[in-house]
């Protein structure tokens, strides 16, 4: 995928949207990936993983909507995606449609206070 190509499909006007099309535009890094995986199972995961996030205080943005619609698109295929902004660290974990036409979810996450699992 070109970056021209995701910077358009990060054009919902959400804050986690807009910040992520920024850091893209920038020049952050990026990747989508080739499987796909049921949407369903991606809302238990994120849904667990929101839980221990919040634990620990780290920031984030969108976490709650995109858990709400991975549980709403129940077993339809989706592909997953990252971009990574380095200055100041932050995470962003792309939910896209199967034909990598859309992204249905967005979740950022701020990693500057995040210590690393080794």
């Amino acid at each position: 995928m070109k970056r021209e190509d995701l910077i358009a499909l990060l054009a919902e006007d959400s804050a986690v949207n807009k910040k992520c099309r920024k850091a893209v535009g920038l020049g952050a890094s990026f990747d989508i990936w080739d499987g796909l995986v049921p949407a369903s199972r991606l809302a238990r995961i994120y849904r667990v993983r929101e839980v221990l996030i919040r634990k620990r205080g780290t920031p984030t943005l969108g976490f709650a909507a995109a858990v709400k619609a991975l549980h709403a698109l129940d077993e339809q295929p989706l592909r997953l995606g990252q971009v990574s902004q380095f200055d100041p660290p932050y995470h962003f974990q792309l939910f896209l449609a199967a034909d990598a036409t859309s992204v249905v979810a967005c979740i950022g996450v701020d990693l500057r206070n995040v210590q690393r699992r080794i």
